[in-house]
């Protein structure tokens, strides 16, 4: 029999399969350590409508050369609503870029962010004085699975770290199946903060197995080379 698990929401959803484990994903909580963060941003995996998803994730890349995930304010949001959101969190965390999946709505994008943005100083929530972040567009990886591996493998490496615990995230990275057609904001987004602060991950490989169940000291900083993994493919990490 399957062993299923509930995430917050009542949703029960499978854990066999998915690529990374619960125990791996309490490992990179990391709310102690001190780092300087060395560029701030925030990510966007822009919904299509009201009834849509949009992954709004902030972090920085530190001065360790990991990954550090600061915030999320993912919701069901029109484009109104998450360009408003994301403004607010760059101008919060001092965000100098905000990257967005450009896959999807490409110049509708960039327009309603700096519409937001406009907007929002108009009605004194942001300085008027206060500069935009810079807006950088990422071309992910094409399918879902291929654009999760790369990015579950750097939690694997300790390359990602999480200030914090982060339950609705966590429980998407643990419960998505690669089978699955879709896949949440948080983990598009979350991918396209990785790919933005790490640009060489978009390049990754696929992860292999077996695969240790908790970052590694000392392999932060550089990446693993494949003949340092096993070569037999698996999807889960962390098992």
């Amino acid at each position: 029999m399957r062993d299923w698990h509930s995430m917050s929401q009542g949703d029960p959803q499978p854990a066999q399969g998915a690529l990374v484990s619960r125990e791996l994903l309490r490992s990179i909580r990391d709310g102690i350590t001190v780092v300087e963060p060395q560029r701030i941003a925030v990510s966007i995996d822009p919904s299509g409508g009201g009834r849509d998803t949009a992954g709004i994730i902030g972090g920085f890349l530190g001065a360790d050369h990991r990954v550090w995930i600061t915030g999320d304010e993912t919701a069901a949001m029109s484009s109104a609503e998450w360009s408003r959101k994301a403004c607010l969190l760059a101008h919060r965390t001092n965000a100098t870029v905000i990257f967005v999946e450009w896959n999807y709505g490409r110049d509708m994008c960039l327009l309603a962010i700096g519409t937001a943005w406009k907007a929002l100083q108009e009605e004194g929530r942001i300085a008027k004085g206060a500069l935009m972040p810079g807006i950088d567009p990422i071309n992910a990886k094409q399918g879902k699975l291929l654009r999760a591996e790369p990015i579950a493998q750097q939690m694997v490496e300790d390359r990602i770290r999480l200030r914090g615990a982060f339950v609705d995230l966590e429980n998407e990275w643990a419960t998505w199946q690669p089978t699955d057609p879709d896949s949440p904001g948080r983990i598009d987004a979350s991918c396209v903060l990785v790919y933005g602060l790490i640009p060489e991950v978009n390049q990754g490989a696929i992860v292999h197995a077996p695969l240790p169940t908790a970052p590694q000291p000392g392999l932060y900083g550089r990446s693993l080379q494949m003949s340092e993994v096993a070569n037999a493919y698996g999807r889960r990490i962390g098992k």
